[in-house]
């Protein structure tokens, strides 16, 4: 009789590209970070599962249809949301830019603007207007990813391997190293080879 090994235990090898290991399906097309990239995940994954990025969005109504760089009058918008009270823009930017303006091309009842920019507080109020950073999107990506849809679990989990690898978010805690001390022979090699200061005893101060 003819065994057949589950998914589970067939053997998995490491994809390459460019000599480096590819993390991600996103990453399968291209090391560098794309926003078109970005874009076509993000928007296939509120077709998925849109009342809940529309709630994210503050886009009001019940969702229609998603569509990807829809053709207007002077330029291409990223994400277009049509639902029963009106359209939805959803511009981004993998950088600090702001795409305001870009987005006032597009004829739409509301804008989102997903980007790494820092809105001012006059920006904050503007009306139908709403500033994010990829960061906001990761709660709901990572309940996404523990959906029994599995389209919804694979994408959003790619999506999120995609983001942290190009250090768009953040899904583990980072460690903070305070290094200083290079008089024993361990630090002072740390110093040397690798430009580490190395504390090894720490002393807290208290303030009245």
């Amino acid at each position: 009789m003819h065994y057949e090994p589950e998914d589970s235990e067939r053997e998995r090898i490491d994809l390459l590209r460019g000599g480096s290991v590819v993390s991600s399906l996103a990453g399968a097309f291209g090391g560098a970070l794309r926003e078109t990239r970005l874009t076509a995940m993000l928007g296939y994954m509120i077709a998925l599962a849109p009342e809940r990025f529309c709630d994210i969005f503050a886009f009001h109504g019940r969702p229609l249809s998603v569509s990807l760089e829809t053709r207007h009058a002077a330029d291409r918008s990223d994400i277009l949301i049509e639902t029963t009270a009106g359209r939805g823009v959803v511009e981004a930017k993998v950088t600090a830019t702001d795409p305001f303006r870009q987005s006032l091309k597009y004829p739409a009842k509301w804008r989102v603007l997903l980007t790494e920019h820092a809105a001012s507080g006059k920006q904050k109020r503007l009306r139908a207007v709403k500033y994010l950073r990829w960061r906001d999107l990761m709660e709901l990506l990572q309940q996404l990813a523990g959906s029994k849809d599995n389209r919804a679990r694979f994408v959003s989990r790619d999506l999120l391997s995609y983001l942290e690898e190009h250090s768009m978010i953040k899904t583990n805690e980072s460690v903070e190293i305070y290094a200083r001390e290079i008089n024993e022979e361990e630090t002072l090699a740390l110093f040397l080879k690798a430009q580490m200061y190395v504390c090894t005893h720490y002393h807290p101060v208290k303030t009245r």
